[in-house]
């Protein structure tokens, strides 16, 4: 039997090929975030100065949504021609088709973040060079969390015929604290006068890695059992 990791390796390359030749997922992802910082700036005024834990607020938002996009769509690809029922017949762990995919989209996520940021940065004045290292840390953990726990729901709805509605209506409820906190600590990490009553940007960093260990353990554990070809 291949080794775990080379069965990950195998299946992410497998993902990263077919998105590469057809670039539909991440140019839907891009422009789908493009779109809602531009309507986010028409509705909030554009042009005001922003701090950090505004700006986590706003860019949430088209993490979310593009997010969503980019689990619905990765899930898609082994729903065409029943290439589900190929992986679940070969001698493959279905962790690994789970490691896969979470990697898949946190790639996809990673880039959805690269591209609109900067647009989120021109439209709403964002000032992120005081704590752009805790920007980046913080915003890639809670990313990663919010994918662990979109990866499982994806693979459970995929199959029914209310793939993106169904998907949102499960995952932003679940990947809600995930959010709080990240934005929680995104206030303290800029704030030039920290309150002493908070949660400080260690503490929260803690916080934010423990809340991926959980999302990450239960959905690799679940996913076995809600995974159907």
């Amino acid at each position: 039997m291949i080794p775990f990791p080379q069965q990950v390796l195998l299946l992410l390359g497998k993902d990263l090929r077919i998105e590469a030749r057809g670039r539909q997922t991440i140019q839907l992802v891009v422009v789908l975030g493009i779109l809602i910082m531009v309507v986010l700036g028409l509705g909030l005024g554009a042009g005001r100065p922003v701090d950090g834990f505004g700006a986590s607020a706003i860019l949430w938002v088209a993490y979310l949504f593009g997010g969503v996009l980019c689990f619905e769509r990765t899930m898609a690809w082994e729903r065409h021609d029943d290439a589900m029922a190929g992986l679940l017949a070969a001698p493959i762990s279905r962790s690994a088709i789970y490691i896969s995919k979470l990697l898949a989209n946190v790639a996809l996520m990673f880039t959805l973040a690269v591209i609109v940021t900067p647009v989120a940065v021109a439209l709403f004045r964002f000032d992120l060079s005081a704590a752009f290292g805790s920007f980046a840390m913080i915003m890639s953990l809670g990313m990663i969390g919010f994918a662990a726990i979109g990866t499982l729901f994806a693979a459970a709805v995929s199959s029914s015929r209310l793939q993106g509605g169904l998907l949102a209506m499960l995952v932003f409820p679940l990947c809600l604290p995930i959010v709080i906190m990240s934005t929680q600590v995104m206030r303290h990490a800029f704030a030039s006068q920290p309150d002493p009553a908070s949660a400080g940007w260690g503490s929260g960093i803690t916080m934010l890695a423990l809340a991926d260990i959980i999302y990450l353990a239960s959905s690799w554990i679940v996913f076995e059992l809600v995974l159907e070809p």
